[in-house]
């Protein structure tokens, strides 16, 4: 493999930062070990800093409140991005509020006639994610996230012998998923498995909610093969449900025919084959219930 001389160095880490993908990391001491601080790189810094500011300029130019508002939802995407990739920085909230400090002063400059401190967030992920910052301000009633409120993430890591294209690697995840071949023969059938009426976001919750159920009913705890398994909506489509992965449940195929059955005929067939115990026949009425159907 060919080495870029000028990109590549040795560094002591205990008293020199490296820098990698916009990321700056040291060694430092704490108690008896060391452990890693990372920041955004300065250039990372000095770089996205010019972008908002050059994008908080097209916020100012815009010729009406439409060009205006897209402006701004442009721009807070910018700032979720930035917060999205440097969030696993452990100090990355020193280095945001440095950029705070100066797109404040800009913001203040260039739109201290529009600025409001009160206003409605009506995107779920702003409120989710900014919502509780004193720093969030308004325009035209649109929140402009502060760059400055970002909460770090603990970056998540996995054995070194984890690998899919090795025998031993694929055995180790199969440990974490928890799951027997038998079921994961199911998880990579479901994943094959194509269903031109579902959305995407559908077929992969399902394939998710198995792994994550251990490939067995929500209801009877039994390990499904593929031709028992069906995915429910706990919420009807009918009635305003969705296909994210709350709302998703899996079940055997005959607990499913039991939530949604309505015939009396239909749901003694379905409770004597089943044999609920008090504790399945609790969640089986749960199910129907939020399904829109009476308890058995």
């Amino acid at each position: 493999m060919e080495i870029n001389e000028e990109k590549s160095k040795v560094v002591n880490l205990k008293r020199h930062y490296s820098e990698f993908l916009g990321f700056k990391l040291k060694a430092v001491r704490k108690g008896s070990k060391y452990v890693v601080r990372s920041h955004m790189s300065d250039k990372a810094v000095k770089c996205e800093t010019e972008k908002l500011i050059n994008q908080i300029k097209t916020i100012e130019h815009s010729r009406n409140c439409t060009e205006e508002i897209l402006a701004i939802r442009q721009y807070n995407s910018m700032v979720f991005g930035i917060h999205n990739y440097y969030q696993y920085a452990t100090v990355v909230n020193l280095d945001c509020m440095k950029m705070q400090f100066q797109i404040s002063k800009v913001l203040h400059n260039r739109l201290k006639g529009q600025l409001k401190r009160q206003g409605t967030i009506g995107r779920k992920y702003i409120a989710e994610y900014y919502g509780k910052s004193k720093m969030l301000r308004f325009i035209c009633d649109e929140p402009i996230c502060p760059i400055g409120y970002v909460q770090t993430r603990n970056p998540m890591y996995k054995k070194k012998s984890v690998c899919k294209y090795t025998e031993e690697g694929r055995k180790e995840i199969h440990k974490t998923l928890k799951l027997n071949e038998s079921a994961m023969t199911v998880l990579h059938m479901l994943a094959k498995a194509y269903m031109p009426n579902r959305s995407i976001e559908y077929t992969d919750n399902r394939v998710s909610l198995y792994a994550a159920q251990y490939g067995k009913c929500a209801v009877t705890e039994r390990i499904l093969w593929i031709d028992e398994l069906h995915c429910h909506h706990i919420k009807p489509i009918s009635m305003g449900g969705t296909d994210e992965y709350k709302n998703l449940i899996i079940v055997h195929k005959d607990v499913h025919r039991l939530i949604h059955a309505v015939n009396t005929e239909t749901i003694q067939m379905y409770t004597n084959k089943i044999k609920p115990n008090k504790s399945q026949l609790e969640k089986i009425n749960k199910l129907r219930i939020l399904a829109g159907n009476p308890e058995i």
